[in-house]
């Protein structure tokens, strides 16, 4: 079984994306935690076609016909 085409819910493009956060201590700059990763439901999201903002729970799932 595949993964759902997720498209942007406001024009259904597939071109969206998630964004990816890490941490760093201050004085050290030594990597701390990834703490938010591209498949979080709260992840930051964006259509590179009609530039709709959201999140990742927000995007439509497509089915792969």
């Amino acid at each position: 079984m595949t993964e759902p085409k997720l498209t942007c819910p406001a024009c259904g493009s597939d071109q969206v994306t998630t964004e990816h956060h890490q941490m760093f201590m201050v004085n050290t700059q030594e990597h701390y935690c990834h703490s938010m990763k591209t498949q979080d439901s709260n992840s930051p999201a964006t259509c590179l076609d009609c530039r709709w903002e959201g999140e990742r729970k927000d995007l439509q799932e497509k089915s792969n016909d």
